[in-house]
């Protein structure tokens, strides 16, 4: 009988015939919590998850479980210590939706700028003199800072040079400074980049080190002009200073994919401010990316399981 993994959230089929095309069982459930999910993984000796968490009392209640597949990129989500500790592998799919990522964060962008949900909520109320009223701006030719450069930064460098003809500058501490073939200036001075830019875009994972490490003080720092663009965790900015910073009018309006509890419920004040745009975290969360990233998790396991390195390996006991 083959190795059988949990899915307790939704995953394209895709990654899951994959699976069962090589001899897996996979096990299908939507649990509500984590009682119904540690039961859930009786039995399984893997599982794939998206936002559903694997912490310590998952994991010590389920010491059969040998890898565990990310179904994104973050894994926030998953006691990374704990997995080393008990020898369970981690693999996750880095580069599955970082086009749709990238887009996304483009496009919050160009709606920050052209003001786009604001004027259609006052077009819907018949206030068809709001486009005298409140004229937008373009994205052509401005200065983006870009907050951390991985993947999905790079990507949006490259649509913002080659689609805009932007001035793309980088705070990355983990990169050579200095200008790159691919027209970007890395720096290692984040006020840089927050003062140069109309344009700030985030790409930068939650850790102990980044969370809350944009607040006040970088809000501060950014244009009254500038716009505020968020794509990665919520939990990497101050929700608090980036609510203040939009009220006082030290910054033009930000476009969210990710909030800070997440979800963002009626009551959050963002909601309700004309010049901020908050989707609910999708912008990896396309027909498209859905297909790569079930694809690339169930191949992870494919090969953890065959005691081969995986491809994109986060956690991985040396036998």
């Amino acid at each position: 009988m083959g190795h059988c993994i949990l899915v307790p959230e939704v995953v394209d089929e895709s990654g899951l015939n994959l699976l069962r095309q090589a001899g897996f069982q996979v096990k299908k459930v939507s649990p509500t919590g984590q009682e119904e999910l540690i039961r859930a993984l009786a039995g399984c000796d893997g599982v794939i998850v998206r936002v559903a968490k694997i912490d310590a009392r998952v994991l010590a209640a389920n010491p059969q479980l040998k890898v565990i597949g990310k179904h994104g990129v973050g894994v926030d989500n998953i006691d990374l210590d704990c997995c080393r500790v008990r020898g369970v592998a981690v693999v996750n799919t880095p580069h599955a939706n970082s086009q749709s990522v990238a887009e996304h964060a483009v496009t919050l962008m160009l709606a920050c700028a052209k003001q786009i949900n604001y004027k259609a909520s006052c077009y819907r109320r018949e206030d068809y003199g709001v486009k005298d009223r409140v004229p937008g701006g373009e994205i052509s030719g401005k200065a983006l800072g870009l907050i951390g450069f991985g993947n999905i930064a790079a990507q949006v460098a490259s649509m913002a040079i080659n689609g805009f003809a932007m001035q793309v500058t980088a705070y990355d501490p983990f990169l050579p400074e200095g200008e790159r073939p691919d027209g970007v200036t890395v720096v290692h001075d984040p006020e840089t980049v927050y003062r140069k830019a109309d344009f700030i875009s985030v790409h930068i994972p939650a850790t102990p080190q980044t969370i809350r490490s944009i607040g006040t003080r970088e809000f501060g720092w950014m244009k009254p002009t500038a716009y505020f663009i968020n794509t990665s965790r919520g939990n990497v900015v101050d929700e608090s200073a980036l609510i203040t910073a939009l009220r006082a009018g030290e910054i033009a309006g930000a476009g969210l994919d990710v909030s800070d509890p997440e979800p963002a419920w009626g009551d959050n004040p963002l909601h309700r401010m004309d010049n901020v745009i908050m989707t609910p975290h999708c912008a990896g969360v396309t027909a498209d990316s859905m297909r790569h990233m079930s694809q690339d998790v169930a191949r992870g396991l494919m090969e953890a399981f065959d005691g081969k390195k995986p491809t994109w390996p986060v956690v991985w006991p040396e036998k």
